[in-house]
């Protein structure tokens, strides 16, 4: 049992929640760039937290399997998606039967997507992650970006249900924020007080050059430089800090940052808000908001919180007419037969 890629965009990668603990030895820690949305699919699924899915970024492709029919989930960037022709609600579970053409779209305001089966990927972790890292070709299908004609084997799912129920879960709204909270950086004191401030009464975009690595920011705070430290030690790099160049401009480091750096960091966007900031549209204005260490915390298990209770928010796509409370909007009838014709 495969699943094919017959059409792949650039940048559909496998990714799980990447490696933690193997940056002091330099290699990058990467994963998912949106953790919530891998929780949904795996959830819509029934898939164990961890099982890695496939990554689009921005346009998705065409797939299909092979054998036996697969329960798939879409969580994310909304995209179009159809199978077969078949608009399919996004944020869902469905199943594809072998030989169906599943074709996701461009992405719609975000900017990540992603698309799981049911029991995951049978590829190989490597340092105990099945996600992708390019730049070093680690991991994932071959260490690389997958293209046309790949063929990845499918774990499978044990289960009594052949055809389970489609289930559905609601746009979350992290999708939507315009402002986004951070912490005092490792580095935030080599800046002047009038930077810090601009930082915080400014407003700020994703520019159109950011990847998995990271975001630069454009803004009219005109620059962001350091007053001094701009040759200061190398050292650990944290997923969310806020890198300023010598030229001023501010970058959000993401999931596949470099372990350590050089430049100085003003500042850090909390754990509960990186989903926010990876899929932040490109030129959406939003704000930054200083919060305490305590307040991170406190937002972090409030968002450990919600993920642990999608299943109760998972709702049926097929209903029952009793369960429908505007029955009236529906077509019950799809044709009339002239009994005189038979």
């Amino acid at each position: 049992m495969t699943f094919e890629v017959l059409e792949a965009g650039p940048g559909v990668t496998l990714q799980d929640n990447g490696r933690p603990g193997f940056q002091r030895y330099g290699v990058t820690e990467g994963g998912v760039m949106d953790r919530w949305a891998l929780a949904e699919c795996n959830y819509l699924l029934g898939n164990s937290s961890n099982t890695a899915a496939l990554e689009m970024i921005a346009v998705g492709g065409k797939f299909t399997v092979t054998e036996k029919p697969v329960t798939m989930a879409t969580a994310g960037a909304a995209m179009d998606i159809t199978l077969d022709g078949e608009v399919l609600p996004w944020r869902s579970s469905f199943t594809v039967e072998p030989g169906q053409v599943l074709h996701c779209g461009y992405a719609r305001q975000s900017i990540y997507s992603y698309l799981q089966v049911a029991g995951g990927f049978a590829v190989s972790p490597v340092l105990a992650s099945m996600s992708t890292y390019a730049r070093s070709g680690l991991g994932g299908f071959e260490g690389r970006m997958l293209r046309s004609g790949d063929q990845l084997p499918l774990a499978g799912i044990d289960s009594s249900v052949e055809h389970p129920v489609p289930q559905k879960l609601p746009t979350p709204g992290y999708l939507t924020r315009d402002v986004i909270r951070i912490v005092r950086g490792t580095q935030a004191h080599v800046f002047s007080d009038d930077v810090r401030e601009a930082l915080l009464q400014s407003e700020f975009s994703v520019s159109a050059e950011r990847d998995r690595m990271g975001a630069r920011l454009t803004t009219d705070a005109g620059s962001l430089a350091a007053a001094s430290g701009l040759s200061g030690v190398s050292d650990a790099v944290v997923i969310g800090d806020i890198q300023v160049a010598g030229d001023g401009v501010a970058t959000v480091l993401l999931a596949d940052r470099q372990p350590t750096g050089g430049y100085p960091r003003i500042a850090t966007v909390i754990t509960a808000d990186l989903d926010a900031v990876s899929q932040m549209p490109t030129h959406k204005p939003f704000r930054f908001e200083l919060v305490t260490v305590n307040e991170a915390v406190a937002a972090l298990a409030l968002q450990q919180q919600e993920i642990k209770a999608l299943p109760d928010r998972m709702t049926s796509v097929i209903r029952t007419p009793e369960d429908i409370t505007d029955l009236l909007k529906y077509s019950l009838i799809d044709g009339v037969v002239d009994a005189k014709d038979r």
